[in-house]
């Protein structure tokens, strides 16, 4: 961070200085104020620059590894309690910030009562029968008992039938525990609550309870981390183990767009098969070189030094099936949060702390390392993004303002030299080569935008084909699984009447509706990632290749300018392409996820189906039980057993019906918000490049002209100004180049071994 900071400073200072010689000429009158104010202006985008940009942190692992201790142990304070459990669906964030505060987002009555109705829909029929379709309101006492009524009767029913967990009714009866204590932050709209430095342990009520926890939309922290630097965001994830597929799909929505992953492992446990299933997306995303793995000691389970050493050799060879060479940082987060808690620490920890310094006095050394380590790792990664951050929009912007106040004033120097009827030719000449230039620039534009289209209808074919309804590898393997989801015999057992069938079909119905649901986030959303991060691909391919051959017309326009005005006199420099450091724009830009029976519009439709498949078995059942009670016993099984497998047809048929209709629809988000996004971005981003230097460029002749005429005096006066403007811009300019030199030598050296005009495209992606 030391790094970036001096880097920072240097170009702020270096800003400031070009900013006062520019208001110098225009108080001066040497240049027009429409041209100072576009210097002005491109000076105030590189001051923006220079604000510290966010940068995303995400902290994964499964369940209990020790995520949130981690995090306290970084930020030095016992901030964050454990996860509220399975059924809570957010991401806790904290941004190091200069002072403490936050606030926690509350769902509104809207949102509760979409999520409440979506999970009555899937309760199973009871004795009683199935509820009746309402508007369910946790505001209403008689809704409120009738739900807890049927919940204990559905709980008594799930032991002896099932006995394992469904999270949907968990999320129902956390609502109903915690409304008493919430009915009264809810709002119609979203409720934010804001802690101050005094209030922050607060969050804590709200995310440490599942019954209050269940209310939260969103969380945001602020907490200063000096050695973070500011505007950092750790990312408290989900355990990737969690049963609620739609948290596994919350965290795949927030690494898409995270700078770095730290991944943390249980010495208790080591990597098990959700990390496995983790790590594969992480390697689809690219992300893999970005990924900072820890082994948090459980110190505990440990018998010394020695059985510490095997488990962090263990894990590094587990690794190496994944990850090429991986790095591991070995430490107990908890001992370093007791550590840095010191006698604000609970008297039990101290004294946990106590025997581990006794039982490790050989070897604790290489926990204190390790987290040491994993310190300056985090903050020379933070400090590197930053910096990539700053080279390619900061320093290229100051780079181009110092080469056209440079350019410019060398130029109208040299004009001023000359007599009147002398600065009339030469000033019609220089304008003739500048319109040249600008008739250029109209012709790089129509290239690009004819590129932009070309690439758009390749862009259209690929996504044709991926998501084809009839023939797409992953629309296909999607209904495969549909139409090949087994049937547990345990279904067919106990079908001696239509209530006990419509009971097995529901059942069915919710095993079936998980297994898509996990299917869609760890399949096609896995799937759809990796096509979508090799079309990123060759989009920058193909508009590196364009870029270079746009950028080849350019320069020679350019060298043609300055061949005109070397003719004068003029010294020049050579022509400086943009540096290639990627394309920060394209950062928020994510593909959406697929998962059509997992988020909150695509459960209503999943309900919907279930009630509307059940709703036609029971009528069938209906039709069919005279019927039944005339057949013998084992005709009457079968035909029960035949009716169930009917009305399981009839589920799979709405689900392949549902699915290709969201497939359909997916396809057309995914190329509109996604890849067409991308690729208006860079056009843009290509189009502004050469539109800023050709504007650059540009001499009012007229305003020299009429400086020209100015008494003999005043020339010489505004002279003397130009040619020490001009060598003050020489001097920035030698200084801005020697900087981005180190820079690229220290910082990017990879990219120097890139094709030059191509990096730019090839970094791209959260990452970048």
């Amino acid at each position: 961070m030391n790094e970036f900071l001096r880097f920072r400073d240097s170009i702020a200072l270096r800003t400031a200085s070009l900013r006062s010689s520019v208001e110098r000429l225009l108080e001066d009158q040497l240049i027009d104020s429409q041209r100072a104010a576009l210097w002005l202006e491109h000076l105030n985008l590189v001051s923006g620059a220079l604000q510290d940009p966010l940068v995303r942190v995400a902290v994964v692992g499964s369940v209990k590894s020790g995520k949130s201790t981690l995090i306290n142990a970084l930020l030095g304070r016992d901030l964050l309690r454990r996860g509220a459990g399975i059924i809570t669906s957010f991401i806790t964030r904290i941004r190091s910030n200069t002072s403490q505060g936050g606030w926690v987002e509350l769902k509104s009555w809207p949102e509760i009562h979409r999520e409440v109705r979506e999970a009555v829909a899937l309760l199973p029929p009871t004795e009683d029968g199935a509820l009746a379709q309402e508007e369910w309101d946790l505001r209403n006492p008689d809704h409120r008992g009738i739900l807890q009524e049927r919940l204990r009767a559905v709980q008594r029913e799930w032991q002896q039938s099932r006995g394992s967990l469904e999270a949907n009714f968990v999320l129902l009866q956390a609502y109903l525990n915690g409304f008493d204590d919430l009915e009264q932050m809810v709002g119609e709209e979203p409720n934010r609550l804001h802690f101050d430095a005094n209030t922050l342990e607060e969050h804590q009520k709200f995310v440490g309870r599942e019954s209050h926890a269940v209310y939260l939309k969103d969380v945001q922290l602020h907490y200063p981390v000096p050695w973070l630097g500011e505007e950092v965001e750790i990312a408290d994830c989900q355990g990737s183990d969690a049963p609620n597929p739609l948290h596994f799909a919350l965290l795949q929505a927030y690494l898409l767009k995270a700078h770095l992953i730290v991944y943390v492992v249980s010495s208790r446990t080591g990597l098990r098969e959700a990390d496995l299933k983790l790590l594969q997306f992480i390697k689809t995303l690219r992300m893999l070189p970005h990924t900072l793995f820890v082994l948090n000691l459980d110190l505990d389970n440990h018998q010394g030094p020695d059985d510490v050493h095997q488990s962090i050799e263990r894990l590094r060879q587990e690794l190496e099936w994944t990850v090429p060479q991986p790095h591991v940082f070995s430490f107990s987060a908890l001992y370093h949060l007791i550590q840095a808690q010191g006698e604000r620490a609970p008297a039990k920890d101290r004294r946990r702390f106590q025997i581990w310094n006794d039982e490790f006095a050989d070897g604790h050394m290489d926990s204190v390392v390790g987290f040491q380590q994993l310190q300056e790792r985090l903050s020379e990664r933070i400090g590197r993004q930053r910096i990539r951050v700053l080279f390619g929009s900061g320093l290229n912007r100051l780079g181009v303002v110092a080469h056209a106040l440079s350019e410019t004033t060398r130029t109208q120097r040299q004009l001023l030299g000359q007599n009147v009827d002398q600065l009339k030719r030469s000033a019609k000449r220089l304008q003739d080569r500048q319109e040249a230039l600008l008739e250029t620039l109209g012709t790089l534009e129509n290239a690009i935008s004819g590129l932009r289209d070309t690439l758009r209808q390749d862009l259209d074919r690929a996504v044709g084909t991926f998501f084809d309804l009839s023939y797409g590898a992953v629309v296909q393997e999607t209904l495969q699984m549909v139409d090949t989801h087994p049937v547990d015999p345990s279904y067919l057992k106990d079908l001696s009447d239509p209530a006990k069938v419509l009971k097995q079909l529901h059942r069915y119905y919710l095993d079936f509706r998980r297994s898509l649901s996990v299917f869609l986030v760890e399949k096609v959303n896995l799937a759809t990632i990796e096509f979508a991060k090799e079309q990123e691909q060759h989009l920058r391919s193909r508009l590196s290749q364009s870029s270079r051959a746009f950028w080849a017309l350019f320069e020679t326009a350019m060298e043609e300018y300055h061949r005109e005005l070397a003719s004068f006199g003029v010294e020049t420099r050579g022509f400086q392409r943009p540096p290639e450091t990627g394309w920060n724009e394209w950062e928020e830009i994510t593909p959406p996820a697929f998962s059509g029976f997992v988020d909150e519009n695509a459960l209503g439709r999943g309900a919907l189906l279930m009630k509307f498949g059940i709703g036609r078995v029971s009528r069938l059942l209906n039709t069919l039980k005279t019927r039944l009670g005339r057949k013998g016993r084992a005709e009457q099984r079968s035909a029960e057993s035949d009716t169930l497998r009917e009305a399981i047809e009839v589920v799979k048929a709405e689900a392949r019906s549902e699915l290709l209709y969201a497939f359909r629809d997916y396809r057309q988000n995914f190329r509109f918000q996604y890849l067409h996004r991308l690729l208006d971005v860079a056009s843009a981003k290509l189009v502004e490049e050469f539109r800023l230097r050709a504007r650059m460029a540009q001499v009012d002749f007229s305003d020299l002209l009429r400086q020209g005429r100015q008494e003999e005096s005043v020339r010489q006066r505004h002279m003397t100004t130009l040619e020490e403007t001009a060598r003050f811009a020489e001097e920035q300019l030698d200084a801005i180049e020697e900087l981005r030199r180190a820079l690229n030598l220290e910082w990017f050296p990879e990219e120097q071994a890139a094709n030059p005009g191509e990096q730019a495209l090839s970094d791209g992606g959260a990452a970048g």
